[in-house]
Formats: C-alpha cells, structure tokens, sequence
C-alpha cells in the first residue's frame, strides 16, 4: 500500500498543478497582467525549525495581455503582518520554450520584502486579504518597475 501511496505523494509535490480557475487579479502599466488560481490559495503553518510563522501561499501566472512572450507560473508564500514573500517555485516559458523551472524552500531567511506597485504586491493583496478578489483588475500608478519585455531577463518576481 505503501509502495503505491509513495509515487502519488511524491508526483504532486514535484509539479505544481495548475487548475483552470485563473482569474484576472490585475495588470501594469506595460499590459503584464497577474492571474491567480482561486483554488491554490492556503494557509501554511510553521515549520519548527525553518519558519516560525504562518504564511499564505497562492500560484499565480504573469503574461502578456496578449498571450505571447513570456508566461511565468509562480506559487508564492507570503508573511502576511512583515509584507514579504518566498517564492518556492517557479516556471518561465518563452516563445513556447522552457527556460526556467525550479524549486525553493521555504524558509524564513528566503523571504523578501515586497516592493510596492508590483504584480507580486497585487499576489500579497489577494492572498493576505483570504483569497478576496478586486472588483476590478487593479492597473498600477506609472513609475512601476515590473514590466519586463519578451525577450528580457527579469524572472518576473516583483522584488
């Protein structure tokens, strides 16, 4: 029973599972828009030894309006009450093409402040708030710094 059990535990951890709930939860000035899987949303409870609070954690998507360049599908952990996130996966398709795809732990020392204006603030906002959606997408002031073109290199994390 074991033996069987163990694949199946060990296939969901290692590629996240994307639902089909992706729902707009906002966009840049540059027309990047952040989507987010209303049915990822959850509470993460410490863990003696690595972190000592609770984080909510989400898998969001980043592309183009326009559905081409970049796609970036992230699942972010985020410390709520300190106004930083982890991010503990990551997956970057271009053109069609795989160029990133790996994993992170989620540790205290691993969590970052999230700059102001982001998409990923947008992530925080949604996840902090208990998955509460905005009327409308949210389109951030200009001056924002997270509006990478198809061909640049920012992995897209906000930070």
């Amino acid at each position: 029973m074991t033996r069987l059990a163990l694949p199946l535990i060990l296939a969901s951890l290692a590629a996240p599972a994307f639902g089909q709930a992706l729902v707009v939860l906002g966009e840049n000035e540059g027309g990047r828009q952040i989507l987010v899987d209303v049915t990822s949303l959850k509470a993460s409870a410490p863990v003696f030894g690595l972190r000592d609070f609770t984080a909510m954690q989400v898998f969001v998507e980043m592309r183009n309006g326009a559905g081409r360049g970049s796609v970036e599908r992230v699942r972010y952990s985020f410390d709520c009450p300190r106004r930083t996130m982890a991010t503990l996966t990551y997956a970057r398709t271009v053109n069609g093409k795989k160029s990133h795809d790996w994993v992170g732990a989620d540790v205290a020392m691993k969590y970052d402040p999230v700059a102001p204006g982001t998409l990923v603030e947008q992530a925080m906002i949604y996840a902090c708030n208990g998955g509460k959606l905005p009327k409308r997408p949210v389109v951030p002031a200009t001056g924002t710094t997270d509006t990478p073109a198809d061909g640049e290199e920012k992995d897209g994390d906000g930070s």
